[in-house]
C-alpha cells in the first residue's frame, strides 16, 4: 500500500525539482543552492527529519543528479544547504567549515556555474507551489516562455 503522506512529498519535490531546473537553466546555471530558509519556505517546514531529507534529494535526482548537502551537526535533519547540480560538483566544492557563500566563491575556476536560487540582497523570494504550478504550466502549455539571463559572478 502507498503512503499518502509519502506521494503527497514526492508530488510536492517533484514540481520544486521542474522549477529549480528552469530557473538553472534560464540564469544559465549547472549548479543551484538552496539554503535553509529556501527549504523552508518550498516545503513549508521550520523542523526536517530525516526521512524528509533523504526523500528531497531522492526526489530531485532526475533533474539535478549530483548533490552535496551540508549540515549545521551531524544529524540529517539540521540540513543548513543544498548544492543540486546537473553535472558532477564534489571534485570543485572546498572542504571545511564555511559559509554558503563562501563554499560558492571557493569553488575551482573551471567548476559548474553555481549560484544560490535565493540571496538576501536581490529581495528575491521562494514562490509559493500555486504559482510556481503556474508559471510552469504556462511553459508547458506555449503560452509564454521563460526570459534567459546570466548573472555576471559566480556567488
Amino acid at each position: 500500500m502507498t503512503d499518502p503522506h509519502r506521494e503527497f512529498c514526492r508530488n510536492q519535490h517533484r514540481i520544486i525539482g521542474h522549477y529549480l531546473a528552469v530557473q538553472a537553466w534560464v540564469r544559465g546555471l549547472d549548479c543551484i543552492v538552496l539554503v535553509r530558509d529556501d527549504l523552508e519556505s518550498f516545503l513549508a517546514l521550520k523542523r526536517f527529519k530525516s526521512a524528509r531529507v533523504r526523500w528531497l534529494k531522492e526526489d530531485l535526482k532526475p533533474w539535478f543528479p549530483h548533490q552535496t548537502a551540508y549540515y549545521k551537526t551531524n544529524a540529517p535533519s539540521s540540513i543548513h544547504s543544498l548544492f543540486l547540480s546537473r553535472v558532477p560538483i564534489k571534485k570543485h566544492l572546498p572542504r571545511g567549515s564555511m559559509t554558503t557563500e563562501e563554499r560558492i566563491r571557493g569553488m575551482a575556476k573551471d567548476g559548474p556555474r553555481t549560484e544560490r536560487f535565493t540571496t538576501r540582497y536581490d529581495g528575491s523570494q521562494v514562490p509559493s507551489r500555486r504559482k510556481m504550478i503556474s508559471k510552469l504550466s504556462v511553459f508547458a502549455a506555449g503560452l509564454d516562455a521563460p526570459s534567459r539571463h546570466r548573472t555576471k559572478s559566480k556567488a
